[in-house]
C-alpha cells in the first residue's frame, strides 16, 4: 500500500513538471509569435510620420501619448480598409492568422480591452454588430466565425481592435493564439489570453473588467 501510494505520488509529480513544462512552451511560442506581429507593425508604421505633429489623424480619434499606427488607419495610409463609418473602421489584418481575417477599431484611441469599462458594453455590441454584417457580405456561415480580443500583455499594438476571422486558421499555431475558454460557477470566461466578442459584452455588462485570469 505505501509503495503504491508512493509511486501514485511520483506519478503526480511528474505530471505536474510535465504540464509546466507544456505550458511554458505554449507561453514561448506565443510570445515569439506576438513579438514577431510587432516587429512587422513598426515596419509598417514608417509608412506614417514619426513626428507625433504630422501623423495623421482620423475624426474622432484622441491623441494617444506615442504614435500610434491604427490611429492613422485609411487607405491613404496603406490600409486596406474594407468598411468605414464616422465611429469605426475595418481592415485586413496585414498577416492574416485565418481565411479571412480583419481587424475592427474605434477611431477613437483606445488603448486594449482591459481598458474598457460597463459604459463601453455598447461599444462592443457595435463593433460585434459590424463584424457580423461585413462577415454576411462575405457569405461566412455562423459556425466559421470567430470574433474577440486579445488581452494585454499579448497584443501587438496598443490601440483597441477586434479580430474578426472566417475559419479555419491557417495552422495550429496560429489557432493557439484564439483560445475560447468558457467561464465556470457564473463566469464568463476562464483563463486565457482572448476574450470571445460576446464574452468580452456580458463582462463588461456585469461590471467586470475583462482580464486574462477568469471573469
Amino acid at each position: 500500500m505505501l509503495l503504491d501510494s508512493a509511486r501514485n505520488s511520483d506519478i503526480q509529480g511528474l505530471s505536474c513538471h510535465g504540464s509546466q513544462r507544456i505550458h511554458a512552451t505554449l507561453f514561448s511560442v506565443l510570445k515569439t509569435l506576438f513579438r514577431s506581429r510587432s516587429r512587422r507593425n513598426k515596419v509598417s508604421s514608417k509608412t506614417l510620420d514619426d513626428d507625433v505633429e504630422g501623423q495623421v489623424l482620423l475624426p474622432g480619434c484622441a491623441l494617444p501619448p506615442a504614435p500610434c499606427i491604427f490611429c492613422g488607419a485609411s487607405k491613404e495610409n496603406g490600409f486596406d480598409v474594407v468598411w468605414e463609418n464616422d465611429r469605426y473602421t475595418v481592415f485586413t489584418d496585414i498577416n492574416p492568422s485565418a481565411q479571412h481575417h480583419l481587424q475592427i477599431i474605434p477611431k477613437r484611441h483606445i488603448e486594449s480591452v482591459k481598458s474598457l469599462r460597463q459604459a463601453d458594453a455598447a461599444m462592443v455590441r457595435e463593433m460585434i454588430e459590424i463584424g457580423h454584417r461585413v462577415l454576411d457580405d462575405m457569405d461566412v456561415p455562423p459556425n466559421l466565425r470567430r470574433l474577440g480580443f486579445h488581452i494585454p500583455p499579448y497584443i501587438s499594438v496598443p490601440h483597441l481592435h477586434m479580430h474578426v476571422q472566417a475559419l479555419p486558421y491557417r495552422s495550429f499555431l496560429r489557432r493557439l493564439k484564439y483560445p475560447i475558454v468558457y467561464g465556470r460557477k457564473g463566469q464568463e470566461k476562464g483563463f486565457s489570453w482572448f476574450a470571445d466578442a460576446e464574452q468580452a459584452a456580458r463582462i463588461l455588462e456585469k461590471d467586470v473588467r475583462v482580464g486574462i485570469m477568469p471573469c
